[in-house]
């Protein structure tokens, strides 16, 4: 039995240069931030719990209640190219813009949101890191074969 894993290797992130209100408009321009981007983290919003114990409950009970925005965090080498100068407005501004990640294999997702956190730092590498943290505005839409699905939505 073999293993199935997905490349990192040609991974594809974009953001659309001017602030949206959909996650695949036809008019959008998307600008392609790959080339300084080493790493993508994805973390799902958290439920929160809320307790339904009652008086006659001889345990506490908890149900999901509604979950926090999910985030997503782009790390890599600082540039002044036209992508990350968007991300940078975009922090400065409160827009939001529309996201694509799209993996090797032609799946990913596409989303809004908006910059939550805009940070750089140097050190003795020589080379200035930057990085981009992400508020996701409602769900996810799955991307596959190279297009997204509205119908769909993922957390």
């Amino acid at each position: 039995m073999s293993s199935k894993y997905e490349k990192t290797q040609g991974t594809k992130i974009s953001v659309s240069k001017l602030p949206a209100t959909e996650v695949n408009s036809a008019d959008a321009v998307f600008l392609g931030i790959s080339c300084s981007t080493k790493e993508i983290s994805y973390t799902g919003g958290q439920k929160s719990d809320i307790d339904v114990t009652t008086l006659c409950s001889e345990e506490q009970e908890v149900t999901n209640g509604l979950s926090a925005p999910a985030e997503l965090t782009i790390n890599g080498n600082f540039t002044d190219d036209e992508g990350q100068e968007t991300l940078r407005t975009a922090y400065e501004n409160d827009e939001v813009h529309a996201f694509k990640v799209e993996f090797p294999s032609g799946i990913g997702y596409a989303f809004l949101a908006e910059v939550r956190q805009n940070s750089w730092s140097v050190s003795t590498s020589g080379v200035v890191s930057a990085s981009f943290t992400l508020r996701l505005k409602g769900k996810s839409k799955p991307i596959k074969n190279g297009t997204v699905n509205l119908n769909e939505g993922s957390e």
